[in-house]
């Protein structure tokens, strides 16, 4: 067992060395946007790629350095160094940027021909007591927003019941009026002029239930309108548990929100008829390598390539009690950072309603845009030449909309830092990312690609069963046969059998050439004993 260990261990290393080996004979040369892109970050890109190994030997990538986390916005770089293991902090970045995301819906970014907002989907992939439950700090930062949107629910379902009652009312006069019956009239003063029944609201959230119906789903999707919903599923097992029951298959909606698609439901009643025009949702989840193959069965129906992933190592010690002072820290820290940021979600409501060109959005000007398509150029070839067998080329290009979603993320912030309020944040709506931003979103990307091979490593592609070549000799097929048979009954017989009709038709000739079989007439056979004499059998 230990010698096992061993080489499985030297075969790991050499594996990486090999890796290593060959970024650094060729950064230089066929791959330069890589060492330029971590410049200032990390002293070697290498080190973007060293991996360590976790309880079950599973290689994981080292956490982010201090350098790449540290010179983010402060919002970030504050709420990330509340944290003392590494290892967390890179994890609770990746889950930050879908929560961070979901609370500016009005802005947007270009990619292609299209306008996107800021809706992101990503794992956090962990063992069991890893810490990866951590997430939840990270994901509380939307909650002053989600308490907004429920109470402004709340009060128009209680203005439809006041509306609904007045219209009973109304109905009830009018009734007694045709009547005659004057007993029954209320002032007129008293309600209101409804002549069609009110319709009840539908309820809106910003953090949707991790655990719901699909059709609640699409409810609140469609309820939301062109703001992103917001998603944070503490366990990614029981989305897979509720996807097997009765909640219904909801996979759609992700494969439609990476890029925003149109999703349509037609229920039985008029009232679950949704046509969600763009379908806007932001999603952290966490899970355990198990639960991810659950919910992500393999690599060929494009699920797997939607998210961005982060693997987090087994921990041998988590995050313990907190004495008053970290537990102070944490409460003022996250406390003003989630104010700020329901600030910038109200600052963004006036743009509701209006269409995505009068919107903020992210401008990367031409020389920005020839260096990032430069840059992923040299990336596919790169995982191509390194990872041969992990097949990351599409991941690596849907990447490219989560990059520009990210830099808007933080070209946001930079301009909160800037000004020191909220108030006029958005009175200039273009934003502009600096070149350091930039590459720091690039080393970002090509740091979550190592961790998306490590997550590919462990998911099984579809196996294609090749179809099964019957080879079934005219003697065998002959003595499968009855007496006397028709033709249907012979390709019958031949299609439970695996041949295909074709094959069937060429051995009954066969068998007629060489005088086994006669042909009685059209369609019909008979077995012939070998010798030119039809079989005969007692009665």
């Amino acid at each position: 067992m230990e010698n096992n260990l061993q080489t499985q261990e030297l075969k790991n290393s050499t594996t990486q060395t090999s890796y290593i080996d060959v970024l650094r004979e060729t950064q230089q040369e066929e791959f330069p946007l890589l060492s330029e892109v971590t410049r200032g970050f990390v002293e070697d890109p290498i080190t973007l790629m060293n991996s360590i190994y976790d309880e079950d030997g599973v290689t994981v990538p080292c956490p982010l350095p201090d350098a790449m986390w540290k010179s983010l916005p402060r919002m970030m770089s504050e709420t990330l160094s509340l944290y003392d293991d590494a290892d967390i902090r890179t994890m609770l970045l990746m889950a930050m940027m879908p929560t961070l995301g979901s609370a500016m819906s009005n802005v947007r970014v270009r990619h292609g021909q299209r306008l996107y907002s800021l809706g992101m989907m990503n794992l956090c992939v962990g063992p069991s007591a890893s810490g990866k439950g951590c997430v939840g700090d990270v994901a509380s930062l939307v909650d002053g927003i989600n308490k907004i949107v429920c109470e402004e629910s709340a009060q128009a379902m209680a203005n439809h019941r006041k509306r609904h009652k007045r219209y009973k009312r109304l109905t009830t006069q009018l009734t007694f009026a045709a009547k005659g019956d004057v007993s029954q009239l209320v002032d007129v003063n008293d309600i209101a002029g409804e002549v069609d029944e009110p319709q009840a609201p539908l309820r809106r959230m910003h953090k949707l239930p991790a655990k719901t119906t699909a059709a609640n789903y699409y409810r609140l999707l469609y309820a939301n309108g062109d703001n992103i919903s917001y998603l944070h599923i503490p366990e990614l097992a029981e989305m897979s548990a509720a996807n097997k029951g009765s909640f219904g298959d909801f996979m759609y909606i992700l494969l439609a929100a990476q890029n925003e698609e149109q999703l349509h439901t037609g229920r039985k009643t008029d009232d679950e008829d949704y046509l969600i025009e763009h379908t806007r949702l932001a999603m952290a989840a966490t899970g355990t390598m198990s639960s991810v193959r659950e919910f992500i069965p393999n690599l060929e129906d494009g699920l797997s390539t939607r998210f961005l992933y982060h693997c987090l190592p087994a921990k041998s010690v988590v995050r313990g009690e907190m004495d008053e002072a970290t537990a102070e820290a944490f409460r003022d820290v996250y406390g003003h950072h989630r104010g700020v940021l329901t600030d910038i979600w109200k600052e963004l409501r006036p743009f509701e309603g209006k269409a995505d060109e009068e919107l903020p959005r992210l401008i990367i000007t031409d020389e920005q845009r020839e260096y990032i398509d430069e840059y992923y150029r040299q990336l596919v070839s790169f995982v191509a030449l390194a990872l041969p067998d992990r097949d990351l080329r599409a991941p690596i290009l849907r990447s490219r909309l989560n990059l520009y979603r990210m830099l808007m993320i933080i070209a946001v912030l930079r301009r909160y830092e800037e000004l020191g309020t909220v108030e006029g944040m958005f009175g200039e709506k273009r934003f502009a990312i600096a070149e350091a931003d930039l590459k720091w979103g690039l080393a970002y990307i090509f740091y979550s690609m190592m961790h998306t091979s490590t997550i590919y490593s462990r998911l099984r592609r579809e196996e294609k069963e090749e179809p099964k070549v019957v080879c079934i000799s005219p003697l065998a097929f002959f003595g499968l046969l009855p007496h006397q048979f028709t033709t249907a009954v012979a390709n019958k017989l031949g299609e439970e059998m695996g041949m295909k009709r074709r094959t069937v038709c060429k051995h009954l000739r066969t068998l007629c050439v060489k005088g086994y079989l006669v042909r009685l007439r059209q369609g019909v056979y008979g077995k012939l004993n070998g010798k030119g004499k039809k079989i005969t059998h007692a009665a």
